[in-house]
């Protein structure tokens, strides 16, 4: 007699009881629990390893194993009264609930069964693991940690504040060299546990901790309550296809405020990372009126010089700014995001989306533009390589640098032709 097993049983438990009889029922019955109860306790011990990430890409054939006897488990579970099936759910259920905790650990999308179950983590673990990205991949924003982030680590706090309340003890009764050992350690696990590199490019975020395997997340993948931030804690959670935290990294809010700006239209999928609109002057100005006296106190912000028009954007106008891109259900930008820093994000975009969001940029924050055939431009005699722009009464100084006076005094030229 030729024993059926789980992956040569086409029908269900019960026609196959009819066709086989008692004694096939108890035969497959046994079979059928021994193998599961041999895969399952091979897959609970990878679950539970330090490095079950590691010995599931190694073993991925467990995960395929145990999916394919989700059926006749089940089947078993319901219909089977030849052999005592308490070890076997207890073991099953020792095992769901590990091997959703792991898919936690990956995605919120959890699946709906077990055998669901089985399938997100073997089609992760055959995933190749993602690099940082090339030189083909323009990088966006890139970050590592510092001390400013380990001050803030609250493992920190609590050895400080051991330390402060128990100083009076240590200066008495104890001595320095346990008090550096310990403060040396906890420098150390910091170092090798909490700290990472992050690269955010205008398809990815990608996240290589010091120690484990690299992980990234698809901007387009991100949904509207995707991004949370703590930048004081240099903290910064995205939830999308895959569960990403970028933990004790500097920029933080700065990097939460891209992640919000590029996973939205106009950015997303129209944006490669490299600027786009070239013949453009960005540098700081400060806006005055024309005619005004010499202990007027000029408004700071940043001056855009285009070859049909000069715009004023006010210092403080970042959030109208944001949210005239991002949509108004954008979160507030942090003090990293700057004006200067949102009209280089802008140069990602085709000149035609530029020019209109500017202007767009202009009504926003309460800043000016004039156009090329009404503006009035010029050195401001005595005063170096400074230029004065505007026109209506109303005007700007521009004080460009080494790397600014050449794009700048091109584009002033092209008006004056």
């Amino acid at each position: 007699m030729i024993l059926a097993t789980p992956r040569s049983v086409p029908h269900s438990v019960a026609s196959t009881l009819d066709e086989g009889g008692p004694e096939f029922e108890a035969r497959w019955a046994w079979e059928v629990m021994a193998r599961a109860l041999s895969c399952y306790i091979k897959l609970l011990r990878t679950l539970r390893s330090p490095r079950w990430k590691r010995q599931l890409r190694a073993n991925a054939d467990r995960l395929r194993e145990a999916r394919e006897l989700e059926g006749p488990v089940q089947e078993l579970l319901a219909h089977g009264h030849h052999c005592p099936l308490g070890l076997l759910r207890l073991k099953r259920n020792r095992l769901e609930a590990l091997a959703r905790k792991r898919l936690s650990h990956f995605t919120r999308q959890e699946g709906a069964s077990l055998g669901e179950v089985f399938g997100r983590l073997e089609n992760l673990m055959s995933e190749p693991l993602p690099q940082p990205p090339g030189h083909d991949e323009p990088v966006l924003l890139e970050g590592s940690q510092g001390w400013r982030n380990f001050l803030s680590w609250p493992g920190s706090w609590v050895f400080a504040l051991f330390v402060i309340t128990n100083r009076y003890g240590l200066e008495r009764y104890g001595k320095p060299v346990p008090l550096l050992i310990a403060g040396g350690a906890l420098a150390l696990y910091f170092h090798l546990r909490c700290t990472g590199r992050f690269w955010l490019t205008a398809k990815r975020l990608v996240w290589k901790p010091r120690f484990g395997e690299p992980v990234q997340v698809s901007l387009k993948s991100i949904g509207p309550d995707g991004i949370s931030a703590l930048p004081a804690w240099g903290e910064v959670r995205v939830e999308g296809e895959r569960t990403l935290t970028v933990r004790h990294a500097g920029q933080a809010g700065l990097l939460a405020a891209l992640l919000d700006l590029h996973r939205r239209s106009p950015f997303l999928g129209e944006v490669d990372g490299s600027p786009r609109v070239r013949e453009v002057s960005v540098l700081p100005a400060s806006r005055l009126l024309e005619d005004a006296r010499s202990g007027q106190r000029a408004e700071p912000g940043v001056a855009v010089l285009r070859p049909g028009y000069a715009a004023f954007l006010p210092e403080d106008g970042q959030a109208e700014i944001f949210r005239g891109l991002a949509g108004p259900d954008a979160r507030s930008p942090e003090a990293d995001m700057t004006v200067e820093l949102l009209v280089e994000q802008m140069r990602l975009l085709p000149e035609a989306e530029f020019d209109a969001h500017m202007r767009r940029a202009v009504l926003s924050s309460g800043g000016e533009l004039w156009l090329a055939d009404e503006v009035r431009s010029g050195p401001v005699p005595g005063a170096g390589q400074v230029y004065r722009v505007g026109a209506h009464g109303v005007g700007m100084e521009l004080r460009p640098d080494a790397a600014q006076a050449e794009a700048t005094d091109r584009i002033v030229r092209r008006w004056a032709a």
